[in-house]
């Protein structure tokens, strides 16, 4: 049973996507209107840095982008040796945001624009013709390489997409010709719009990401947003996929689905598996660093056979991470150290084929002369964690603690978890300073007692950690 959560408030969209009840995707995303991956700009060349062949870009959000030099487009009869040769200042140039900010990196661009369809991606700049990894059958590839090859014009670059497996010739013209038809009018506001300004802005939060993770054969959408549900109904009935069965339910959806709990680990440094080892997860501003342990795991058989089950287990929980946590750039992983080459080549072609379920590109470069797992996997937005913690005010930023937005989200999770279970008359909040001014200055009493006609007591107690509380109730 495949469910899709789409869990929306005021100030922070969820999506996660639960399979049998455990999460396997989960992409969290401000409503502050930043979100910025995909939209095309008419850009503005700030300056050219001959030394780093990369160019600054004024795209209009306060902040300048920047464009590597293989992200530049130019004729390939004459290759230019410098960024030089083909950016000057103030020139206007047309480029997509293919990385967000991260950290104090400014977002990245590229003029090499990409529009995703239903069943195509269309790469107007690129002649290549290139079919989902995703989708393994060879006759199925072949007969899909076919069908583009009929229907791309020259010089244009198309991609075929998970969705259109055993989509027929129609649909895929049909998607491309509408794919066209948008890049024809991007490329008309380009030449029209003020320099620099937004011309072409990425789908919404759901359909945005209905469109990857429809391909995962989605059983059912629940979602508690009336905008949102007459959005993805009518999505739905466009792509052909009238048979999921799609829900308008109102309240906390990742908590009334057992979600919540799943994605508050994903903040936590320790993760346990099921045999009892445990994997922590340790993320720096250069890398993410993994390291392996058995933990209560003592094994029925030999040591070099149970610290073999416990990196295989520990590879499958690494790869699901990853992705649930979109970690990118560099990762080392340090899997317990294992004398028989047999299972170290066996563990690392079975982490390779936990990695081909990510969408996102992984490459794996094999073991370190340490012995350590080296392996990058593509970063093109903020991990998960800094959708859901902020800087901590008392430490100045070395660590992290839970957001005031997140703190006060599970104020109300929890209290009306209690609310859909028992008859209370009266419910204690008891947390520090921090959860007690958090719920005084959100109105949290006034709300409850209008809304549900239930009394709140909120209780200092200082002994409890920062941005922590319990609930009691009578």
């Amino acid at each position: 049973m495949k469910r899709l959560i789409l869990d929306i408030d005021e100030n922070l969209s969820q999506i996660a996507l639960l399979e049998n009840g455990k999460l396997k995707e989960y992409h969290p995303e401000k409503r502050d209107g930043k979100n910025i991956l995909g939209n095309i700009y008419k850009g503005k060349i700030q300056n050219v840095l001959k030394g780093m062949q990369a160019a600054f870009v004024d795209i209009g959000i306060g902040k300048n982008a920047f464009l590597f030099f293989d992200d530049v487009l130019f004729q390939q009869e004459n290759l230019p040796k410098s960024i030089t040769q083909v950016l000057k200042p103030g020139q206007p140039i047309m480029v997509q945001v293919s990385k967000e900010a991260v950290g104090m990196k400014n977002p990245r661009v590229t003029a090499n624009i990409s529009l995703p369809g239903k069943y195509v991606v269309l790469m107007p700049n690129v002649d290549y013709i290139g079919i989902s990894h995703r989708i393994e059958e060879e006759v199925e590839r072949k007969r899909l390489q076919e069908i583009v090859k009929k229907l791309k014009p020259e010089g244009i670059g198309i991609i075929v997409r998970t969705a259109a497996l055993e989509a027929t010739e129609q649909q895929i013209r049909e998607d491309l010709e509408e794919l066209i038809r948008l890049y024809e009018k991007i490329q008309k506001d380009f030449q029209n719009a003020p320099l620099p300004s937004l011309i072409y802005k990425e789908e919404d939060f759901a359909i945005k990401y209905l469109r990857d993770l429809l391909s995962d054969e989605v059983d059912e959408i629940v979602v508690n947003d009336k905008e949102e549900y007459e959005n993805i109904k009518r999505y739905l009935k466009n792509v052909g996929k009238e048979n999921i069965s799609v829900t308008y339910e109102e309240g906390d959806l990742l908590g009334i689905y057992g979600a919540d709990f799943q994605v508050d680990k994903l903040l936590e440094k320790k993760v346990w598996l099921k045999s009892g080892g445990f994997v922590i997860i340790d993320q720096t501003e250069a890398l993410t660093v993994i390291d392996v342990n058995t933990g209560k795991y003592v094994g029925k058989s030999s040591l070099e056979e149970t610290i073999y089950k416990t990196n295989l287990e520990a590879a499958e929980e690494i790869a699901l991470q990853l992705k649930l946590r979109d970690i990118g750039g560099i990762i080392i992983i340090d899997f317990i150290d294992m004398k028989n080459e047999n299972f170290k080549r066996d563990l690392l072609e079975f982490f390779k084929r936990e990695l081909q379920k990510d969408r996102t590109k992984c490459t794996v470069l094999g073991y370190t002369q340490l012995g350590l797992v080296e392996m990058t996997r593509k970063r093109v937005r903020s991990q998960v964690g800094s959708y859901l913690k902020e800087k901590c005010p008392i430490c100045e930023g070395e660590g992290m603690v839970y957001s005031t937005e997140y703190i006060y989200r599970r104020l109300r999770n929890n209290i009306e978890r209690v609310l859909r279970h028992v008859n209370a008359r009266k419910i204690y909040i008891k947390g520090n300073d921090k959860v007690v001014k958090i719920a005084s200055e959100k109105g949290i009493i006034k709300f409850y007692k209008e809304k549900f006609n239930v009394d709140l007591e909120l209780v200092v107690d200082n002994n409890k950690k920062y941005g922590h509380f319990e609930i009691e109730f009578e």
